[in-house]
């Protein structure tokens, strides 16, 4: 029982004896104060811009009124890729590499160029992190730095097969873009993040357009096919009936004068065959009025909630909390080894 009287921590002599190594303490929060400004002015700042949108639903439904209130979830569509699959869309390596050619301004001006040379060649970085790319750098073999490109001189699609750089960067902007779904609300967030206020609002709006266009594409794509098809077949009606309709013409005014059984018949079967014809034309105008109907329908409307805007104030890092999570960190490691230094010593 004594034994176990001696472990436990008792307070009231703990407390007076960590307040006498006050200067302990002192010696350490300045540490951990001057290491924190140190390590948090080496970090650069970095800016969020964020972009919400509202595709409109394809369901639609009573199931799309309940979802709204938060009774269900819009899980029943037609769409072989519904909205909550948006994100890891997004996130996909031709997602990444088509943004690759997108051309970035940083707000001085000082940098114009594709936002793949800008994260390559201009991109901040701290420290640390530009001593590990250094070192990765120094370890790259030369098989990382060949092209894109066959034995036979064809090309690749670059999402296909990337260089050991190419990879970096695709992991590099897959970090700095967030994607989010609301299943209550079918608010599609997305979040861009970098050192650059205007390269992460020029980014922003790209991907914002270009989410917008896969929907419109993928939503309309057999709306867009039957549209075509009805075309073509509305023109091939077209030209057959105007065909027809110029030999009959013809005939009737080569036999205007003539009154024979023969003509009679000829003129008769041209008839048919120019009823027959417009009959056909006449229905397949009406597929394809029918089929822009459908087309104009098909097109969802997808409302921008938030659009892009350079963001004036920077999202980090919080200098301020890294700042006091160190000091209390500090505090905790001193007072860990005064009481352990000081039980050893009564030991």
């Amino acid at each position: 029982m004594e034994e176990k009287k001696e472990n436990i921590l008792d307070l009231r002599v703990i407390v007076p004896m960590l307040l006498k190594k006050w200067k302990l303490y002192a010696a350490c929060m300045a540490g951990a104060i001057v290491f924190s400004l140190i390590f948090v002015f080496t970090i650069p700042r970095y800016y969020e811009c964020q972009i919400m949108l509202a595709p409109e639903a394809s369901n639609g439904g009573m199931s799309s009124i309940l979802s709204s209130f938060g009774f269900g979830e819009t899980q029943e569509t037609n769409d072989a890729i519904s909205p909550n699959l948006y994100p890891d869309l997004m996130q996909s390596k031709d997602f990444i590499v088509s943004l690759f050619p997108v051309e970035v301004t940083t707000l001085d001006g000082t940098v114009n160029t594709t936002y793949y040379d800008y994260l390559q060649e201009h991109s901040k970085s701290s420290w640390y992190g530009s001593l590990i790319g250094k070192v990765k750098k120094m370890l790259e073999s030369k098989e990382d730095q060949t092209d894109t490109s066959g034995a036979s001189g064809k090309t690749y699609s670059p999402s296909f097969l990337l260089t050991e750089k190419q990879h970096d960067i695709v992991e590099a902007i897959a970090g700095k873009i967030k994607y989010n779904y609301d299943k209550k609300t079918g608010v599609v967030t997305v979040t861009v993040t970098d050192f650059d206020p205007l390269v992460c609002a020029l980014i922003a709006d790209t991907i914002s357009s270009r989410l917008q266009d896969f929907i419109l594409d993928y939503r309309t794509k057999k709306a867009r096919n039957d549209l075509n098809y009805s075309q073509l077949i509305y023109n091939q009606t077209k030209a057959e009936y105007e065909e027809s309709n110029d030999r009959y013409v013809a005939a009737v005014d080569a036999n205007w004068d003539i009154i024979n059984e023969t003509a009679k018949a000829q003129l008769e079967a041209l008839n048919n065959e120019k009823t027959m014809k417009h009959q056909t034309f006449s229905t397949a105008a009406q597929k394809l009025q029918a089929a822009k109907a459908k087309l104009q329908e098909a097109t969802p409307v997808t409302t921008i909630l938030q659009g892009a805007s350079v963001p004036q104030k920077p999202a980090g890092p919080k200098r301020v909390l890294i700042t006091i999570a160190l000091m209390l960190l500090a505090s905790t490691i001193c007072t860990i080894y005064l009481v352990a230094t000081d039980k050893t010593g009564k030991a």
